[in-house]
């Protein structure tokens, strides 16, 4: 078996402060509201602990009959500047990728630079998979933008 290493970064302008960004990613309600499947998923489970050592699981079922199953846990958090978790995604049971994530919070006048930086090893799906978890990534920190600044969040494309 042949694994794929990776990085992407995804950097965005936000209007919202640093402690805003932040909290968005603090608790299971405000996460749930951006980090979410872009279709009617039926939700398995979704657990958060929200500390250094804590887990995260978001575990659905696709109309597809897909199963997916994010399980992270956090290893650094430092307020308002900086996240790091280490995450495993299993599609219908079979690890799929194991990814290093690096949220950084840089306070730029009145706003905050958000960069999003995942390595990862991806034991399936070559560069398509790599490029796919980038676009749904994507979708998800475009999807946090909007929730901050008041608009609606948007379809997967």
């Amino acid at each position: 078996m042949t694994v794929t290493h990776a990085t992407f970064v995804i950097e965005r302008r936000l209007s919202a402060a640093p402690n805003r960004v932040f909290a968005a990613y603090t608790s299971l309600e405000a996460k749930a509201a951006w980090f979410k499947t872009p279709s009617d998923a039926k939700i398995l489970a979704r657990d958060f602990d929200f500390r250094v050592g804590g887990k995260e699981r978001f575990h659905a079922r696709w109309p597809s009959g897909l199963v997916t199953d994010f399980q992270a846990t956090y290893h650094d958090i430092v307020e308002n500047e900086r996240l790091v978790l280490v995450y495993d995604l299993l599609h219908g049971g079979e690890k799929l990728s194991v990814s290093l994530q690096t949220i950084e919070l840089r306070a730029e006048g009145n706003g905050t630079r958000l960069i999003h930086t995942e390595q990862g090893s991806y034991f399936s799906g070559g560069i398509e998979a790599v490029q796919g978890r980038e676009h749904g990534t994507t979708w998800h920190v475009d999807n946090l933008v909007a929730i901050l600044e008041g608009r609606e969040t948007g379809a997967l494309a």
